[in-house]
């Protein structure tokens, strides 16, 4: 009959070390559940997107590490966990941010294609208005009251003479309707905390006086902000006068009359 034995028996206290499996949490794994949960930052602002990578980079670690170990190494659920969290988010922010931006460069258009209506109808107030955010932009359906303040006011008299003289600003008001306004492309989309900055390129063109079909570009640059603390009342603002520009893929074609005028020299 064997003799029962006690947990205290000198065999139990003398069990070697190899019988006791010694265990500890891998810190790819805790590392890669602290860069999965942070991951999630990225729905702020996509420069966040670095944490993503670095989640599924350490979840792979402790993964293969963790396999190896044969057994002194836990920590498989964070690694998963990390692994899971950082996909999601960078497969969701893959998805956001274009969209959102699409949403923000069409709002940009339209706003863009109003400054080009108001001066092709001759309507200085609100072109003009638009350069000012919307909340602190003065009323352009009375433009008789509108022009009254430009000359009772120094400041905006002269501003208004400094607006009207821009060169660009002279070209679209002696066009007119006869200028045909077409998107041409986005340079750039930018979002901060309080703000987004769209620039886009313009081709407008008109029919000189024999008839021929002329072309040139407006670089517009506009800002989409709101009123501290009314982020739900976000709204649409030039930043500055646009300007004439050449895109740098026509910029060596432009050139090319020059070069034959110097050659014929």
């Amino acid at each position: 009959m064997i003799e029962n034995q006690s947990l205290f028996s000198s065999t139990w206290n003398n069990a070697s070390e190899e019988d006791v499996l010694y265990t500890r949490l891998s810190v790819p794994a805790l590392l890669a559940a602290l860069f999965g949960v942070t991951s999630f930052l990225v729905f702020m602002t996509p420069w966040f997107f670095f944490l993503s990578i670095l989640g599924i980079l350490f979840s792979f670690i402790a993964i293969w590490s963790i396999g190896k170990a044969e057994g002194s190494l836990t920590g498989l659920r964070f690694a998963q966990f990390g692994l899971c969290s950082s996909i999601v988010s960078l497969t969701a922010v893959a998805i956001l941010w274009p969209t959102y931006h699409y949403g923000v460069r069409c709002e940009a258009d339209r706003f863009f294609r109003i400054w080009f209506d108001a001066l092709g109808q001759n309507n200085i107030p609100l072109a003009k208005g638009l350069t000012s955010p919307y909340w602190e932009r003065p009323a352009s359906d009375k433009p008789e009251e509108w022009w009254k303040k430009q000359y009772e006011n120094n400041f905006l008299h002269k501003s208004i003479h400094t607006y009207t003289e821009n060169k660009l600003i002279r070209v679209l008001l002696a066009l007119g309707d006869k200028a045909k306004v077409s998107y041409y492309k986005t340079l750039s989309v930018t979002t901060g905390e309080e703000k987004d900055t769209v620039v886009t390129l313009y081709a407008v063109s008109f029919q000189n006086d024999n008839g021929k079909t002329e072309t040139f570009f407006v670089k517009m640059t506009g800002k989409r902000s709101f009123p501290s603390g009314d982020i739900k009342s976000a709204g649409w603002a030039l930043e500055g006068i646009p300007t004439f520009v050449v895109p740098d893929e026509l910029k060596a074609i432009a050139n090319v009359p020059d070069n034959l005028n110097s050659e014929k020299q």
